[in-house]
């Protein structure tokens, strides 16, 4: 079984927003994600599924 990897196998705060945010569960999930102070800019806007980490087997699942 390969690694897990750090990137994409470990859930984002942008990833659980946008979750939130199509399921009706807090449809101002996205909002608030952006509008905190203690959230970074990384965080907030950082969407995993459009880095290459450079592992094949994240590039074979894509």
């Amino acid at each position: 079984m390969a690694k897990r990897c750090p990137t994409h196998d470990v859930a984002s705060p942008l990833v659980i927003a946008t979750l939130e945010t199509e399921l009706g569960i807090d449809p101002d999930a996205l909002t608030k994600l952006r509008s905190d102070p203690n959230v970074s800019f990384t965080d907030a806007y950082a969407d995993p599924r459009l880095i290459d980490c450079g592992r094949s087997q994240c590039r074979d699942r894509r």
